[in-house]
């Protein structure tokens, strides 16, 4: 398809002289996309040379496509973590997570982060987290939160299966 060599053309109606609508804009444009852009035709250059083979070809491309992405089942969510009482003290936890909808495959990506409150962030006390051995199911995860932090008390996570890919 070596369209891009001349514009696309809209070929419409020829607006008779005597057509002038009244009213607000909406009204006057809403009366031409009627009349005369529902009746219009798009000319593209060199359309005709698709053959219907590449038509069906590309279609069954982007139905792929569309069907990986699909199969890659993409989640987040965010929970709450405890906050360390004392900062630099940590307080390791162990979250439960639920998936939203059950993933095609208990090997999939989990990746996630920690929640700053606020722009007035002051403590260093460090956060660390880790999946809980034996708790990747089709249906949810567990993992492990340390917090040595006073101020973070939420944890973002997401899950993907990219071997679907």
């Amino acid at each position: 398809m070596q369209n891009q060599s001349s514009p696309v053309q809209i070929l419409s109606p020829i607006i008779p002289s005597s057509w002038c609508p009244s009213g607000s804009f909406a009204d006057i444009f809403n009366s031409y996309n009627q009349l005369y852009l529902n009746n219009s035709t798009i000319n593209i250059p060199f359309l005709n040379e698709v053959t219907p083979q590449q038509i069906t070809a590309i279609q069954q491309s982007i139905l792929t496509l569309q069907n990986q992405l699909s199969a890659v089942n993409w989640q987040s969510g965010s929970v709450t973590v405890t906050a360390a009482t004392t900062s630099g003290t940590p307080v390791t936890t162990t979250v439960a997570i639920t998936l939203p909808k059950p993933i095609n495959s208990a090997n999939y990506n989990i990746s996630g982060y920690f929640n700053a409150p606020s722009s007035s962030f002051t403590d260093t006390g460090a956060a660390t987290w880790g999946v809980v051995n034996g708790t990747q199911t089709t249906t949810g995860f567990s993992i492990w939160v340390s917090n040595a932090n006073k101020q973070i008390t939420s944890f973002t996570w997401q899950v993907s299966n990219l071997g679907a890919l």
